[in-house]
Order: C-alpha cells, then sequence, then structure tokens
C-alpha cells in the first residue's frame, strides 16, 4: 500500500512562493521597453512598472494553466504518460502569449496609454510577447528537466540500495536435510519489492520456513523486510509454536512502520524426526501441498497479515507428510502476472500445472519448472511484481539408517 499523497499544493502558498519571480522577470521587460521607448531614467521606471503589469498577468496565466487546463488535458488525452512533449509546450507557449497580450492591453490603458496605438506598436509587442514567451517556457522546462534528472538519479541510487538489501538476505544455500530437499528463488522485478524467503535451523531436527511478502517498493520495503527476517531469526532457536512466533513478529512489525505498511507471511516449522509440517499462514496465497497419491490441499490456517494491528492471536496447524509429498510456497508475483493480452496466470492454472508434473521431480526441478511455465505465460514480458517460490520435497528414509 503506498502512502496517502499530500494533496495539490494550496493556492495561496502557490502564489506567495511564486511573488518575488514577478519583480525578478520584470527587469528583462523592463530592459526593453526602456530601450525600445526611450532612454532616460524617467522612461526606464515607466517601463518598469510596466513589465511588472506583463511578469504578474504572465505568471497568474502560467499558474492557473498548471493548476487547471493543463491536468484536464492530461487526464483527457495525456493517458498514464501524461501528455506528449510537444501538446505540453503548444499549451504553456499559448498561455505565456495570451497572457502577454492582455498585459500589454492593460499597459496600453495604464501605465503607457497609446503604446497599441499603432501597427508598429501591435508587432513589436506580438513579436516581443511570442520571443519572451519562448524564453520563459524554455526557462520552465530547462527547470523542470534538470529536477527530473535528479528525481530519477535519486530514484536509481535508492533502487540500488533496495536491491543490495534484498540481495543480503535471500540465502542461497539451503540446509543438509536427510528427510527434506528444499530449494527456493527469487526473480525481482524493475521496482524491488519486500519479497523475501529464508529457511533456518530450529532446534536439533526443525528447520523454519519462512516466506512473506512486505507491502510498497524500494528502501522502505526492503528495511521493513530485514526486519521481518531478523525476528524471526532470533526466535528459531527456542521451540515456541510458529503461531506465537507470528504474533511477536506482527508486535515488531507493527511497531516499527507507519500504517501504510503490513506483509503477508507464511512460516512454517518441518520435524525431520517426526515429519510433520507445523505452519501458520499469515494472510499470504495459500501454498500447495501435493500428496504423493495426487491429493492436493492449500494451507490457509492462521490469520491477517501482520504490521496493521498491534495484537494478533493466529491460529496453527499440523500436519503429518510422507515421502513424495511436495509443497510450493509462493507470492502473488506469480498468480497475478499477466500475458499479453492481461490475462493473470492464476492459481487454478498453477494447480493443474503442478499436478501434471512427474512426482520424482526434485525440489530444484518443480520450481525451475513453474518458472518456464510463468515465462511462457508471459510470453518475454517481465512480471509486474516479484516472483518468490520456495519448494518442498520430502524424501524417502535412508535405508542405511
Amino acid at each position: 500500500m503506498s502512502p496517502k499523497s499530500s494533496g495539490p499544493e494550496p493556492l495561496s502558498s502557490t502564489l506567495l512562493r511564486q511573488l518575488w519571480l514577478v519583480p525578478v522577470s520584470a527587469i528583462p521587460f523592463a530592459l526593453f521597453f526602456g530601450t525600445v521607448y526611450g532612454s532616460s531614467w524617467s522612461g526606464y521606471v515607466r517601463s518598469y512598472q510596466a513589465s511588472l503589469v506583463f511578469s504578474a498577468v504572465i505568471a497568474v496565466a502560467v499558474m492557473a494553466s498548471e493548476r487547471a487546463l493543463v491536468p484536464q488535458l492530461q487526464r483527457r488525452f495525456g493517458g498514464a504518460r501524461g501528455l506528449p512533449l510537444w501538446a505540453g509546450i503548444a499549451v504553456r507557449l499559448g498561455t505565456s502569449i495570451g497572457a502577454a497580450m492582455i498585459g500589454a492591453m492593460i499597459v496600453n490603458s495604464t501605465v503607457m496609454p497609446g503604446l497599441m496605438g499603432s501597427m508598429r506598436g501591435l508587432l513589436v509587442i506580438a513579436m516581443y510577447s511570442i520571443l519572451f514567451s519562448v524564453l520563459v517556457i524554455g526557462a520552465v522546462y530547462a527547470w523542470v528537466f534538470y529536477h527530473q534528472s535528479l528525481d530519477k538519479a535519486r530514484s536509481e541510487q535508492e533502487l540500488e540500495m533496495a536491491r543490495r538489501i534484498q540481495r543480503s538476505f535471500l540465502i542461497s544455500q539451503f540446509p543438509d536435510s536427510p528427510r527434506f530437499e528444499i530449494h527456493a528463488y527469487n526473480r525481482s522485478s524493475r521496482e524491488v519489492s519486500g519479497d523475501f524467503y529464508d529457511v533456518v535451523p530450529s532446534g536439533a531436527t526443525g528447520l523454519l520456513l519462512a516466506v512473506a511478502d512486505v507491502a510498497g517498493k524500494g528502501v522502505p520495503a526492503a528495511l521493513l523486510t530485514s526486519m521481518l527476517q531478523a525476528s524471526v531469526r532470533t526466535q528459531a532457536a527456542g521451540a515456541a509454536p510458529v503461531s506465537e512466533i507470528l504474533e511477536i513478529v506482527n508486535g515488531v512489525a507493527h511497531r516499527s512502520t507507519s500504517v501504510h505498511q503490513f506483509a503477508t507471511f507464511f512460516l512454517a516449522r518441518l520435524d525431520e524426526q517426526k515429519l510433520t509440517l507445523e505452519y501458520c499462514n499469515a494472510g499470504h496465497n495459500p501454498p500447495l501441498l501435493w500428496r504423493s497419491n495426487g491429493e492436493c490441499r492449500t494451507l490457509d490456517c492462521g490469520g491477517t497479515v501482520v504490521g496493521i494491528l498491534p495484537e494478533v492471536r493466529y491460529a496453527q496447524e499440523t500436519l503429518a507428510l510422507g515421502p513424495g509429498d511436495r509443497l510450493l510456497i509462493y507470492s502473488d508475483g506469480l498468480t497475478e502476472a499477466e500475458a499479453p493480452d492481461g490475462e493473470q496466470y492464476g492459481e487454478e492454472r498453477l494447480t493443474a500445472f503442478l499436478g501434471a508434473l512427474p512426482s520424482a521431480l526434485s525440489a530444484r526441478e518443480l520450481l525451475e519448472r513453474v518458472l518456464k511455465d510463468l515465462d511462457r505465460h508471459l510470453a518475454d514480458r517481465e512480471a509486474g511484481d516479484d516472483v518468490t517460490l520456495l519448494t518442498l520435497r520430502v524424501l524417502d528414509p535412508d535405508p542405511r539408517g
């Protein structure tokens, strides 16, 4: 969830912020008119008075255009990318020229009577209006492009920082287990999100499996992700039920983030001796557990997402596992990935695809098959969100004991 927008700047604030521009921008007007209509000191004073009128009228017109006309045109004709560059220039240029002509009429009736009393005066005003408008528009766009380049550089720097944070907590080596085969993978989108997975030893014969998806993008999501992972790891050595671990994680997330941040979280503990799976699902996409006999079930016992409420009580479930059972934990970046025609990959396709796969596939092969099917669905396009997968396969007991 994105933070709330602060909304448009109040009109009074905009007027005050731009007020100092009027006397400054009046200087080139004054120099021009003072030179054209007389070079005496009094002539320059009158020219500056006239220039103040020009500058004020143009400033008000441009401000009104930016707040009212341009947004309307963007909504109607611009689409998602906004108005084309040429259209924006044309609108602002037309506004400036029209305002300059209105300013000329005001000056003609107040400060400099007779200014527009001849064809020469009209031509001078028209030519100068065009030249000055081009100058103003050029300066405005130079200022806009400069700040856009700064914003882009800042965004890219933040994105790279988020990627580094994300890479730091995505493990590539998984704990060895005589009864479980585990593999996981994260495919990052262009805008780094807060997906993460983890596999942590828990006690003498246990493993904690964690997959989470933090709402939001960039550094804030990555920082919350690292905080959640650290909270899980500090509790991994104990024997607390996974529901209690998630209750603590929820409290940490709620105290440490704004109201706009939350995370879906799936946490499970594997027991190698008992061959059981104890899990709790906090608002995450329900993982799919395929039994060796072909039966499939979803793991949805748990509760709401973490981080929204200060205190949450979660439910949990314990399942017996058997050799040949397979588990897929995934983030919504998989099922919400869209084909070129807008169709989502979807849970129905995922379930059918997994059901058709050979049961002898390793955890790594299972994951790779899912990614290949996703790529076929995307048709060489990029998914709009991170895709995180964790696969588990229950192995036969070692005959050597």
